[in-house]
């Protein structure tokens, strides 16, 4: 597999190749959020859904949040993927669901059993993204077992392999992003920029 290497400009909330052209928008709108919407102004473009926070969340998560990853709200977000589906079909536009912590698709595990069942939705995987504050004491082993996991998802449109910066604490490395995220069979490996 030839692996392309993008960049992912969050403050321009695009996805570029190498020379500048734009190769997908990222939204921060949730799917539930963006179903209600129109695609119209994202015709013929690949569009970057989150369904889940970039920021850990903490540790300790509401009530809301917990009703959030609850049975009862799969319902509402398989049904909002269909319907951005369907409108994005018409609009000849490619919708890729970028799954993270605080979402339906909050840690690897989760986004590989959705993703099974929907092997056609394209991913773009960030595994930093499912890192919640109690997991840095076992930081390594999380990233493993994500890796590990991801290597089975059927449908990648991409990887994140910088999203966060090398923190001081020495916690995320080059080293041990090379070891776990880099791994990943993909067509595109996306740099955070």
């Amino acid at each position: 597999m030839t692996t392309k290497t993008l960049r992912w400009t969050p403050a321009n909330r695009t996805i570029q190749d190498e020379s500048g052209i734009t190769i997908a928008q990222v939204l921060d709108t949730d799917p539930i959020t963006l179903a209600g919407q129109s695609l119209d102004q994202y015709a013929n473009q690949t569009l970057i859904i989150p369904c889940g926070q970039h920021t850990p969340i903490d540790p300790d998560p509401s009530k809301e949040l917990l009703t959030q990853w609850s049975q009862d709200s799969w319902e509402p977000f398989n049904a909002a993927i269909e319907s951005l589906l369907s409108q994005a079909k018409a609009v000849s536009t490619q919708l890729v669901i970028l799954p993270g912590a605080g979402g339906r698709l909050s840690d690897a595990i989760c986004t590989l059993s959705w993703a099974t069942a929907h092997p056609d939705i394209p991913l773009l995987i960030d595994p930093i993204r499912w890192l919640t504050p109690s997991m840095m004491p076992d930081l390594t082993d999380h990233l493993i077992r994500s890796t590990d996991l991801c290597k089975e998802l059927p449908n990648i449109w991409g990887v994140v392999v910088s999203s966060t910066p090398i923190d001081p604490d020495g916690h995320i490395t080059p080293e041990l992003i090379n070891r776990t995220i880099r791994t990943i069979p993909t067509p595109r490996q996306i740099e955070c920029t």
